[in-house]
């Protein structure tokens, strides 16, 4: 949400009073300050998931997702990638500098972000941009990708292209509604159920019935109906839709059909 500020009215502290005299919540500011002209809370959309690997010292990188809400609480999860239970996550409320341009967690030992259009730039321990060769390394993208209104076809299992053995009346896919409802094809029966999201890119499925359909070859609709078992997390990789396991392992890829 855009929030623009009507002159003479003031914001104050975590407290809006319209020129109309009514009163509203609004973003958790740091005391004693006062919001003069745009900035990043007040002229951008910033709610959302942001993505990012972020460079690490003794790892491949640092997979770092961060979900901020329009009620100043944050998830968080950062991934070392290559390392064995690397999974961290954590939550909590996040409030802003006093130039509303930086969000500061109320997680001690996490470092703030500055706010730019669709973008977190992870910030170093005095609060400033990173700079240098690595400095674009640094920065968190907006997860822009929706899950509705696209049919995802599947394309592989843990990181093997699938080979479709049987002819089939069309390639496994799965639709997700705006309901919470999903539909797809397994590569032999129908399939239906419903789906659950949270922050940082958190999913689940539930209530999946499917036809019986009983067909030759059924390998790839007992691993499809597997990936739906055990995934716990989406992501979106180069406009793919990839599911993973409770310990952040990618169980399966989909890609949107054109």
């Amino acid at each position: 949400m855009k929030l623009k500020l009507i002159y003479p009215c003031l914001m104050v502290a975590a407290l809006v009073f319209g020129c109309n005299g009514n009163k509203k919540k609004d973003a958790v500011m740091m005391p004693n300050t006062e919001l003069i002209g745009d900035n990043s809370m007040t002229s951008l959309d910033w709610t959302g998931t942001y993505d990012g690997v972020l460079p690490c010292a003794d790892c491949e990188g640092i997979k770092t997702i961060i979900s901020i809400n329009q009620d100043n609480t944050y998830v968080a999860k950062d991934i070392y990638v290559g390392k064995p239970d690397s999974l961290f996550e954590s939550n909590g409320t996040f409030k802003w500098d006093e130039k509303g341009q930086k969000i500061i967690f109320s997680d001690k030992n996490r470092t703030s972000y500055f706010v730019g259009e669709n973008t977190l730039t992870h910030l170093d321990k005095d609060g400033n941009k990173i700079s240098g060769d690595l400095a674009e390394r640094y920065i968190l993208k907006k997860v822009n990708d929706e899950l509705v209104g696209k049919k995802w076809h599947l394309v592989s299992f843990k990181g093997e292209e699938i080979q479709l053995k049987e002819a089939k009346a069309e390639h496994p896919y799965i639709e997700f509604a705006d309901d919470f409802t999903i539909s797809g094809y397994t590569g032999c029966n129908n399939l239906r159920g419903g789906y659950t999201l949270d922050d940082a890119q958190k999913i689940g499925f539930s209530q999946l019935i499917s036809t019986k359909k009983f067909c030759p070859e059924m390998e790839t609709e007992n691993e499809f109906l597997n990936v739906m078992g055990k995934a716990s997390y989406y992501e979106f990789k180069e406009h793919a839709l990839v599911m993973h396991d409770e310990n952040h392992s990618p169980l399966a890829t989909f890609k949107a059909a054109n």
